[in-house]
């Protein structure tokens, strides 16, 4: 299963200038606080975060976030 949120509002605006990944998505890294980095996860219309259940994140969390290099 999969959850969403809101990222803060400076990513959106950011990745709002960046190319899509598909049709309303974006493949991105997100590198949090503790040191982590989230990768290919999809973000949706730049505003929306998807991740995976068991993944307990909050959107306070997120230090940055980076488009995907296609492979």
């Amino acid at each position: 299963m999969t959850s969403q949120f809101k990222i803060p509002e400076k990513f959106v605006h950011q990745l709002a200038k960046l190319p899509e990944s598909g049709m309303g998505y974006q493949l991105v890294k997100i590198f949090l606080s503790d040191g982590k980095v989230l990768r290919k996860r999809k973000v949706l219309n730049s505003s929306i975060l998807v991740v995976d259940e068991e993944e307990d994140i909050s959107s306070s969390e997120i230090e940055g976030i980076e488009l995907e290099q296609p492979e």
